[in-house]
C-alpha cells in the first residue's frame, strides 16, 4: 500500500478588516458636545450681556433723575442765598456757581 500523502485542508486565515465606523461615531459625538456646549456659553453670554445692557439704561435713567434733583437743589440754594446769609455762606464755601442752561448738541449715535 502506498501510503498516500496526508493532505491538510487549507485554512485560509485573513488579517482582520477594522471598519472606521466607531471611531468616526465617537469623533462625531465629541464634536457634537462641543459645539452643542459653545452654542449654550453663547446663549448664555448674550443673555448676561442683554441682562447688563437693560440695568445699565436703568442706572442711566436714574442718574438723570438724581442730577435733575440735584440741580432743582442747587438752583434753589443759589435763589436762596440772594436773601439768605447761611445760604449764602454754604454757597461761597463750596464754590457753587450756577451755569446757563446750554441746549447739548445732537450728539451722534455710537
Amino acid at each position: 500500500m502506498d501510503q498516500e500523502p496526508h493532505i491538510q485542508p487549507t485554512v485560509h486565515t485573513h488579517a482582520p478588516i477594522f471598519h472606521g465606523f466607531w471611531p468616526i461615531l465617537l469623533m462625531g459625538l465629541s464634536l457634537l458636545l462641543v459645539f452643542s456646549w459653545e452654542i449654550w456659553v453663547g446663549v448664555a453670554t448674550r443673555r448676561s450681556a442683554q441682562q447688563l445692557q437693560e440695568q445699565q439704561a436703568r442706572s442711566v435713567e436714574q442718574a438723570k433723575q438724581v442730577q435733575a434733583e440735584l440741580e432743582k437743589l442747587v438752583r434753589g440754594l443759589v435763589d436762596l442765598a440772594r436773601t439768605d446769609e447761611a445760604a449764602q455762606k454754604l454757597v461761597t464755601k463750596f464754590g457753587i456757581k450756577l451755569n446757563n442752561p446750554t441746549v447739548p448738541e445732537a450728539t451722534p449715535a455710537p
